[in-house]
């Protein structure tokens, strides 16, 4: 009598093969991750002219230089997040390291400001994240942080920004696809690539 006891016990263990997908993604290769084709070469269209830009509005500056890694950074993570829903530790970490570095030199009476600005951002996306499982992933709490780093003073503006336009695609696809679109996933990664452009630019 006990044999059907576990025959009924296991398809709960089923559904187990189809966990291991996200864990591959989580550890894809970089090259697999970035954007090919006429994508990539928007991409790389889009960060020459946002390195440009940069040192048109900040001349030879620290702060220029931080664009030329923040900018093009945003860039391949936005794409990169709206495909694959991943923003790889492979880009986000060595690009804090090299903000980090530039504001630490250029200007490092301001570091520890910046260096704030990141925890407090990255922070409130790590409790965000950990209250509410499921809307915000590691991902967006160490870009957050590396928005900080860069961005100092200008991260909440960047962080408004970047709700915004969360809220606004949020909208516009329940208005386009109803009701049954309310637990589709939107990469949070590209608005807050948005913010911070804008931000650094504008701000």
């Amino acid at each position: 009598m006990s044999v059907p006891t576990a025959l009924v016990s296991e398809p709960a263990a089923q559904p187990e093969p189809a966990s291991e997908a996200p864990a591959k993604v989580e550890r894809a290769p970089l090259r697999d991750l970035l954007p090919t084709g006429t994508l990539r070469v928007a991409v790389a269209v889009a960060s020459v002219a946002l390195i440009a830009g940069s040192f048109a509005r900040y001349g030879f500056s620290g702060t220029a230089l931080v664009g030329v890694v923040f900018c093009p950074a945003l860039v391949l993570l936005a794409v990169i997040d709206m495909k694959h829903r991943l923003l790889p530790n492979a880009i986000v970490l060595p690009a804090s390291l090299a903000v980090g570095l530039i504001v630490a030199v250029s200007t490092p009476g301001d570091f520890l400001a910046h260096f704030l600005a990141g925890l407090a951002l990255g922070g409130f996306f790590f409790a965000f994240a950990a209250i509410f499982p499921g809307s915000l992933g590691m991902g967006d709490a160490k870009l957050g942080f590396l928005l900080g780093l860069a961005l100092g003073a200008k991260t909440l503006g960047a962080t408004l920004i970047a709700f915004a336009g969360l809220l606004v695609a949020a909208l516009y696809i329940l208005a386009t696809r109803g009701a049954s679109a309310r637990k589709d996933s939107v990469p949070f990664g590209p608005f807050l690539a948005l913010g911070g452009v804008l931000a650094f630019f504008l701000g």
